[in-house]
């Protein structure tokens, strides 16, 4: 018999690792319901906003030596992440209007766009190579030192941050949404488009402010789950793979069924990793959206197409 009080670290660890995941996937999320885009740069857009932070926050004198570039200015992880965003949500509005606006007109826009997203995150990659090198690296200061423990329990500050930060910036999501001008422009874009732009709505700046969002959300992301363990130019693989089991879980485009996915994959990892091994906690995740897909195409919240 399994003794009650293992099950409660899972259960808060997987409660704090799903906010991070529902930040994650919401990008996703959020341009694939407005463009019917899906977004394989998402996890580069993740990675390089965790570097421009690490960058800024670095002082070199933490490298001892090491020959990787620095700004040199130790800027607070709370200031530094605000040019990130700034920067990742630029580049996203780039990608939108450079790449993706040219093909979503084309034939196959899905594939097209699918392709040239998963070409731009293999250059991004390279360059943060290029730049950085190919070794792991750690910030050099966390976002928040210290832990709480009660009885068999540690949850540490970091944790807390993350967690705080994550849904504070999905409610500040769901505001946006339903209550700016933009935001219910978005949501009247992702229902039906051609109604949306019959009543007025400019679909192409709908589309940038999209993806610039979604990247953003990325970056964000990147950095919270990047602080307490290494950065590296591959470290998107694994939130990227994992967003997208979320989203497809979820039903691809549904806000609902992204949160409600995000909880259910962390803690089906949390407690697999619990019996099992760490090693397991992908695979089970990937077995969850195999029998979604078997049981309901659509995800929980997805429409069936017709």
């Amino acid at each position: 018999m399994v003794d009650s009080s293992l099950l409660l670290p899972p259960l808060l660890s997987g409660i704090i690792l799903g906010s991070l995941y529902a930040l994650m996937a919401m990008g996703l999320t959020l341009i694939y319901s407005t463009i019917r885009v899906l977004n394989f740069a998402h996890g580069a857009f993740f990675m390089a906003g965790a570097y421009i932070v690490w960058w800024l926050n670095t002082p070199s004198s933490a490298l001892y030596g090491s020959s990787l570039p620095t700004s040199g200015l130790s800027v607070p992880l709370a200031l530094a992440v605000v040019p990130a965003v700034l920067v990742i949500f630029v580049i996203g509005v780039g990608t939108q209007r450079f790449l993706i606006r040219p093909l979503i007109r084309k034939p196959n826009p899905l594939i097209t766009t699918l392709v040239v997203t998963l070409a731009l995150a293999t250059m991004f990659e390279s360059i943060a190579t290029l730049i950085f090198g190919g070794a792991r690296v750690q910030f050099a200061s966390e976002i928040a030192n210290g832990d709480i423990r009660y009885g068999g329990l540690i949850i540490t500050y970091a944790e807390l941050v993350q967690f705080a930060v994550a849904i504070g910036v999905l409610v500040l999501l769901q505001v946006f949404l339903k209550r700016s001008r933009w935001g219910i422009g978005m949501r009247a874009v992702a229902q039906d488009l051609d109604a949306a732009s019959l009543v007025g709505i400019n679909t192409d700046t709908i589309y940038l402010l999209a993806f610039g969002l979604g990247s953003a959300l990325a970056a964000v992301a990147g950095f919270l789950l990047t602080n307490t363990v290494f950065l590296s130019p591959s470290v998107g693989a694994t939130p990227l793979t994992i967003a997208f089991i979320v989203v497809v879980f979820g039903g691809i485009g549904s806000v609902q069924g992204t949160i409600l996915a995000s909880y259910i994959v962390a803690l089906v990892q949390q407690y697999v990793t619990l019996f099992l091994d760490a090693t397991w906690g992908l695979s089970f995740a990937f077995l969850l959206m195999i029998a979604i897909l078997i049981i309901r195409p659509q995800g929980l919240f997805g429409f069936r197409e017709t």
